[in-house]
This record gives C-alpha cells, sequence and structure tokens, in this order.
C-alpha cells in the first residue's frame, strides 16, 4: 500500500505580535504551545508521537513562512514537509535559502546562501518554495544518504506518478527526470556531490513507502545489486507485484546456484481497521490475513523463490537486515561484496 504524497495545509500558527503584551500568557491561556521564540500553536489531541512531532515542524515552517522578508525560500526538509515528501524524521529547525550570506545564524532557523533561477522557486499554498526538483538535489547534498534516498523516492514519485502496471511507459521520463536531478547537483556548492550523485543514481519512484526504501538503502549500501522494484507476478491466476525483487544467477564451484529473492515491507497500516472491535471489523482484519497468506504460498510456489518479510523495527537493524538478505546466499559471493562508500555516510 503506497504511503500518500502531496502538500497538505501547514497549522495555523499564532505570532506574539496577535497577542500584543504578555503574549506568551496569554497563549498559554488559550491552550496553545510553543513551538519557536515568539509563535505558538495549537496540539493535537490524542494522537501519536510522531503525528505530534511533524505538526510541531510544520508549524515552525509556518511560523517561519510569515516571518521570511528579502527574499528568502523555503528549502531543503522545510520545502519537503511543504511538498508532502517523505522525511524518515520531523525537522526541528527550518531551513531557507537566500541570496546573500547571513552574518549570524541561529539554532532555530538555518539560512543557506545561494542564487536561485526562477524556474527553481515555486508557491505552494501561499508559501515560497524551492521546486520539488531543488528540493531532492538539496536534500541529496545535505542529508545523509539514507534520509536523502527518501526524499528522492517521493519527489520523483510525487513528480512522476508512476504507475507499477504501465511502468515501461514511464521509463523514458523517469530518465530524463534523473539526467535533469543529476544535471542539478553539478551546479552551486561543491561539497555533497559525491553523495548527492550515489543517491540520485539509486533513486526510484516506484517505491510505495519511506522504510520499504531505507530497506532497499540497506541492500545497496552494503554492496548487493539495485533490485527491481514492483515486479509482478502471475502465479495461479493470480496478479501480485513484490515490493523489491532480485534474481540471483552465480556460478560457485562449477555449478549454478540460482535464486529469486522477494522482500516484502509490512506497514503499519495493513492490518489496521478504524473504529472499534466488532465482529465485521475482526472479519475485514481475518480477510487481510487469510489474503497475505494465499499471497506468500503462491509467491513461494515459484521455483528457487524465497520471500523475506520486514517491518519498521528492521529498517533501524542494519547490520541485522542486511545478514537476512544474505542468508540463502553463497558465502563466497557475499564476501565478495563490497559497500558503496558514498551511500553509507558518515
Amino acid at each position: 500500500m503506497a504511503v500518500a504524497l502531496g502538500p497538505q495545509p501547514l497549522p495555523r500558527v499564532t505570532l506574539s505580535r496577535d497577542f500584543g503584551a504578555n503574549a506568551t500568557r496569554e497563549a498559554r491561556r488559550a491552550g496553545l504551545v510553543q513551538v519557536c521564540h515568539g509563535a505558538f500553536v495549537e496540539p493535537l489531541a490524542d494522537t501519536s508521537t510522531w503525528a505530534e512531532a511533524d505538526h510541531l515542524a510544520r508549524a515552525r515552517v509556518a511560523a517561519a513562512a510569515r516571518r521570511l522578508t528579502g527574499g528568502a525560500v523555503l528549502s531543503h526538509e522545510s520545502a519537503a514537509l511543504v511538498h508532502g515528501l517523505w522525511l524518515l524524521r520531523a525537522p526541528d529547525q527550518v531551513h531557507v535559502t537566500q541570496e546573500y550570506r547571513p552574518r549570524r545564524q541561529s539554532v532555530a532557523l538555518v539560512r543557506h546562501a545561494g542564487a536561485l533561477p526562477a524556474e527553481e522557486v515555486t508557491e505552494v499554498d501561499g508559501r515560497t518554495v524551492t521546486s520539488v526538483e531543488r528540493t531532492i538535489v538539496d536534500c541529496a547534498k545535505k542529508l545523509h544518504p539514507r534520509d536523502a534516498l527518501v526524499v528522492a523516492d517521493s519527489g520523483m514519485r510525487l513528480l512522476l506518478q508512476p504507475r507499477r502496471n504501465r511502468r515501461d511507459e514511464g521509463a523514458d521520463r523517469m530518465e530524463s527526470l534523473r539526467a535533469r536531478l543529476l544535471a542539478m547537483v553539478e551546479q552551486g556548492a561543491r561539497h555533497g556531490r559525491v553523495r548527492a550523485r550515489a543517491v540520485l543514481t539509486h533513486a526510484d519512484p516506484l517505491s510505495e513507502s519511506p522504510y520499504e526504501t531505507v530497506i532497499r538503502w540497506i541492500a545497496v549500501s552494503l554492496g548487493l545489486p539495485p533490485p527491481v522494484l514492483q515486479a509482478r507476478f502471475d502465479v495461479r491466476g493470480r496478479t501480485y507485484y513484490t515490493d523489491l525483487c532480485w534474481e540471483f544467477a552465480i556460478e560457485v564451484d562449477g555449478t549454478w546456484f540460482r535464486l529469486q529473492l522477494l522482500v516484502e515491507y509490512d506497514g503499519e497500516v495493513k492490518y489496521v481497521v478504524e473504529g472499534p472491535l466488532t465482529a465485521a471489523t475482526a472479519r475485514e482484519v481475518s480477510t487481510v490475513v487469510v489474503a497475505e497468506k494465499r499471497r506468500e504460498d503462491d509467491l513461494r510456489s515459484m521455483p528457487h523463490t524465497q520471500v523475506i518479510r520486514f517491518d519498521k523495527k528492521d529498517a533501524y537493524r542494519e547490520e541485522a537486515t542486511f545478514r537476512r538478505l544474505c542468508a540463502s546466499l553463497p558465502p563466497s559471493y557475499v564476501a565478495s561484496l563490497h559497500p558503496v562508500p558514498a551511500l553509507l555516510g558518515p
């Protein structure tokens, strides 16, 4: 199940100047929480830790946007938030790009110096931000390669709107976009170019969730070849698409070893039913579980095929996850794998 992409309205923030004297006291009396110096927002009720952190991060961006002057443009992770791209964590700083180099930086607001061509600036919900393409490149240069790949996958997905059942139709558009992004990497500051090239070379708009991207990043950064995303299989009269697929044909001591390795990422929403648990919702969950069991049985029925399932916890267990990916491969082949330094990050 693909995770949704696209802009969402930023929270409504109230600045100190909207209250006047005793702003902090008046804001607290109104039930607002402070998100940064002189800015307040209404908190979310009964929500997850991630949702609350995301809400506060978006509120900081909204507050900064109200205060920006001198042609400063929301950029980097802040632009990614505005465009609705995937981020692994809610940023605690707001990033902007402006033509002049600031004399001072603040902890909460990071100002990047650089001239932005008109085509690399856009407006989303009344806020001036870097374009999706510029945002992808900026994040590819600045973020850890894992986090940058998540942004790049989602940005390319948003721009291209790929369809897994018509992947060939979008292949030329995907490579044209990749070429434009790689050309943009060569512009501006040199720092981060090697990392950005590696990230954009491996980015793929067919990724359907941020943690699916992280599992793929673990695999390729530690030496496995790039997998095929959303590979199609017609088995027993049913059609399936798998998150990641590797086809191995390896000669070991004069004998050919063959393995079709299929990887599935189990997102949290797959087995969640909204509302109270009733007999009807219990049947709905049961139907999903039975369908997943049949799907896995069908895929495993293909010759030389192994299916491995991962979840969100595995995305943070890099060595253990890589060992599971390589467990069925010949040891001599695994020993020959070499990590990709530009994808590993610091």
